[in-house]
């Protein structure tokens, strides 16, 4: 009963607890991943650019399809990483976004304050996940040789985006709210307008950092914590330009490091 009147008194708490069960099932799928990929595909899963699941599935994919004497699908890595996609923006990309669905939740009436929550997140989402098939598109082709300079490149890329224009107006708009209306079709229409808008200056505003996470191969789960913790920060300060300039120093210094464990012999 204590959950259930903490839920009434918070209608964004449900949004927080499936951020962190998504978390949870990414560390799992890590720990699974591990276990099973080294011995399934051969420990291709960790030199990968994509996706727990996107390497291995495809992998699995690939000798069946061998084996059945048929071309493997081309498709199959791209199909098996939008899951995946999907589950890390939920988990990077609404923390980053829990502002806009306290402004929906709050500014809704009582009885549909969870409804436009719920509304918000599936155009928001949507919208990453649509960006996510452009990323996952190219890295379905990509070999474990390509993908060692795959995440300092992504990074410094990500470094330099911080530092245009463009960038500071899609992380201004991202602090930009509007009314609502209070009831009916109008109400459902004004919400997914306000998550259109916001998810696209987010979308704007992030879509560096999150192909970084994209390309990172082994140890993505930590990659993730670090740039979900810069977007957070930079999307919650009430100084944008200076958290856009120190996000860029800290993704800068990143790339260097990364740079550096590459090229140097091992």
């Amino acid at each position: 009963m204590a959950v259930l009147r903490a839920i009434g008194r918070r209608p964004t708490l449900w949004v927080e607890l499936t951020v962190a069960a998504a978390w949870l099932a990414l560390l799992l799928g890590e720990g699974i991943a591990r276990g099973y990929g080294g011995a399934v595909v051969a420990g291709s899963w960790q030199s990968g650019p994509l996706w727990i699941c996107t390497t291995g599935l495809g992998a699995i994919g690939h000798g069946a399809s061998h084996g059945a004497g048929a071309a493997p699908s081309a498709s199959a890595p791209l199909l098996a990483g939008t899951p995946m996609w999907g589950l890390m923006a939920l988990a990077m990309m609404v923390p980053t976004a829990m502002p806009a669905v306290g402004h929906v939740a709050g500014k809704s009436l009582y009885w549909r304050r969870r409804r436009a929550a719920a509304e918000f997140l599936a155009v928001f989402l949507g919208l990453w996940t649509a960006f996510g098939l452009l990323v996952l598109g190219p890295l379905a082709s990509w070999g474990p040789a390509r993908a060692g300079f795959a995440l300092p490149i992504a990074l410094a890329a990500a470094a330099m985006w911080q530092l245009t224009p463009l960038k500071l107006r899609a992380l201004r708009a991202c602090h930009r709210s509007r009314p609502l209306p209070p009831r009916g079709w109008r109400a459902t229409r004004g919400v997914a307008d306000f998550a259109r808008h916001n998810g696209t200056a987010c979308l704007a505003s992030c879509w560096a950092m999150m192909a970084a996470t994209a390309v990172s191969g082994p140890g993505r789960l930590l990659w993730m914590g670090a740039l979900t913790g810069v977007m957070t920060v930079e999307k919650l300060s009430d100084r944008p330009r200076t958290a856009s300039r120190r996000g860029a120093a800290v993704l800068a210094a990143a790339a260097a490091g990364v740079a550096a464990a590459v090229l140097l012999p091992q």
